[in-house]
Order: structure tokens, then C-alpha cells, then sequence
């Protein structure tokens, strides 16, 4: 144990041995200064010496407050022990085991679990923290996942070069979501994924727009497009062009009744049109939609007069935002 007064009689030429353990995984997921806070900290623990916040906050640059949220930290973390009394600290460094949160169904001593992790640190280039680890080993048990599924799910984020949890939660979620529950069920799935893109990338091209530009909203009506009312990529295509031809820049909405009156028109094919006769700008009424049900879910209900759209956004175009 170290108490926390300070002793300044240390050999500068000896060495204080810190754990590859504590560097692969506690280090990397550590804000900087706590580092500082925990080697300092380790080399008075390992020469039995003493020390106050005061000085040690001296010797780093930091205030004592930070140093105290530190030391609070790697409590947090499991890698020292702190008791309080008469207004000192005592701390306690402790062995560093890979410890993952015993609440799982599987667990690290597990064979396979071992082989997966040490897979999933080739594919990702580091080794994996006790945060990472237990979170991975959550998803099995709160989404059913398989060690074969979950390997796939961050080798797929991997590819994308996102690895963050963050990231990695959403995919997961869309997965359980979308029901996947073997390999086959992934591979499909990411097939169909890889298709959709190609599509969007077409649409996003057509309208002189980046990948990045693209959001939820758009893609969700995009694949209403596809999807709900059936329309083939050559006639979304032939819409935006229409749109950017009509009123000068994309706009998703414009497209959509655009596409909205080609549907109610019969129109699903490029082929359609030579079949009717009549111009996809010809107003129609509400009553006469035939959109399906549940095509306007998370839309606003309003129906618009396509010809009274264009006025507003070529206006807006110009810069004429009055009434």
C-alpha cells in the first residue's frame, strides 16, 4: 500500500516495471493525464514511498482536483484500491487479470470465446479492452447472437474502418432488428444491403450529390420508392432528372410527387411510358391518389399541387423567400 505523503529520495537510474496487460488494454481507452496520474503513482507504489496530492499535482501540471478524479478513475477501473482515513488516501495497486464481467452467459475462459477475441484483434489491428470485450459478449445474450454472427457483425465494421462501440451498436441493433440468426442470414442480408447502395449511388449521382450528403430521412424514401411503390432505378433516375432539369437542384420532395402522380399514372417501368399517354406533370387531385396505405408513415399527410412546388423552389432557388 502507498500513503499519500510525499518521500522525494528516488533513484533516477532504476526502472519501474509497468504490465503489457495495463498498456494493451487500459491505457489505450485512458485519457492521457490519468495515464500520467497511474505511472507516477505505480512508481511510488513499487519503491514504497509515499507522496501528497499536492506535490504530485506539482509534479504533473495538473490540479488536485484532477488528480483526484484520476485516481478515482482507475479505481473505477479495478486496477487500484482506494481507502480513506484522516483525510489521507491509502492506495492499493492491484494485479492486472483479464477479468470480464462474470453476468454473461458466455465467458473469457471459454475456448472458443478466447479464439474469437484473439480473431477479432487480428481483424481490428489492437487488442481488445474489458470494455470492448464484455460488451461484445452482452450482444450475445441481449441479441441472440452467435460467436459466428458476432465475429461477422466486426469483421463487416471492420471493412468500413468503424470500429467504435458506438458504431458497432447500431449495426448490431439493425441485425437483430432485420433477424439474423445464421451466416446465411448475414450474407443475404449484407447482398441486399450492397444492392440497395448501388441504387442509392445511382439516385445520389443523378442529382449531383455525395454519399455523405445522404441522410436517414432521404434513404428511407428512397427505398420507398423502390420498395413500397415498385418503381424500377431507371425511372427514379428518369425523376431526378426531370427535377434537376425542371427547377435547377435536388429536391427530394419534388421527386416524390413526381413519382407519386407516375404511380397513379400506372407508370413502374420505363417501358410504361410508351404505353401512356400523358405528361407525369398533369396535377392531380387528392382524391385521386392511390398511393399505398402506409407509404405516407413518418411523412406529413399534406398532398401537394406539383406546380405549385416548382414555384416555391425555383423562387427559393433565386433567392425570393417572401410570401
Amino acid at each position: 500500500m502507498s500513503r499519500c505523503n510525499f518521500s522525494n529520495d528516488f533513484d533516477d537510474l532504476g526502472s519501474t516495471p509497468v504490465s503489457n496487460f495495463f498498456i494493451n488494454h487500459y491505457m489505450l481507452e485512458a485519457p492521457g493525464e490519468y495515464v500520467k496520474v497511474y505511472l507516477l503513482g505505480l512508481k511510488y507504489s513499487y519503491y514504497n514511498q509515499s507522496f501528497s496530492i499536492e506535490e504530485m499535482a506539482e509534479k504533473l501540471f495538473m490540479s488536485e482536483i484532477d488528480i483526484d478524479k484520476a485516481l478515482k478513475f482507475w479505481e473505477k477501473s479495478g486496477v487500484i484500491r482506494l481507502r480513506y482515513s484522516d483525510s489521507e488516501y491509502y492506495i492499493e495497486y492491484l494485479p492486472l487479470v483479464k477479468k470480464v464481467d462474470d453476468k454473461h452467459t458466455l465467458s473469457i475462459d471459454d475456448t472458443e470465446v478466447r479464439q474469437m477475441f484473439e480473431t477479432v484483434e487480428k481483424m481490428i489491428g489492437r487488442p481488445l479492452s474489458p470494455t470492448e470485450m464484455n460488451t461484445y459478449l452482452g450482444w450475445v445474450d441481449e441479441y441472440g447472437f452467435s460467436l459466428e454472427i458476432l465475429t461477422m457483425l466486426i469483421s463487416y465494421c471492420a471493412s468500413k474502418n468503424k470500429t467504435s462501440l458506438k458504431y458497432m451498436e447500431k449495426v448490431a441493433i439493425a441485425w437483430h432488428d432485420a433477424g439474423l440468426k445464421t451466416a446465411l442470414d448475414v450474407e443475404a442480408y449484407l447482398k441486399a444491403e450492397s444492392e440497395k447502395w448501388i441504387r442509392y449511388k445511382k439516385i445520389l449521382r443523378a442529382l449531383g450529390l455525395k454519399d455523405d450528403d445522404v441522410m436517414e430521412a432521404h434513404k428511407a424514401m428512397m427505398d420507398r420508392w423502390m420498395d413500397d411503390l415498385g418503381f424500377d432505378i431507371d425511372v427514379i433516375l428518369k425523376a431526378c432528372n426531370e427535377c434537376v432539369l425542371k427547377i435547377n437542384e435536388p429536391s427530394f420532395p419534388y421527386i416524390n410527387q413526381i413519382l407519386i402522380n407516375w404511380y397513379n399514372d400506372g407508370i413502374r417501368t420505363i417501358n410504361d411510358f410508351d404505353k401512356v399517354k400523358k405528361k407525369p406533370y398533369t396535377k392531380k387531385t387528392a382524391p385521386n391518389y392511390k398511393v399505398p396505405k402506409n407509404y405516407f408513415n413518418g411523412y406529413s399527410q399534406r398532398t401537394y399541387d406539383v406546380d405549385e412546388l416548382e414555384k416555391k423552389l425555383l423562387a427559393h432557388s433565386r433567392g425570393e423567400f417572401g410570401e
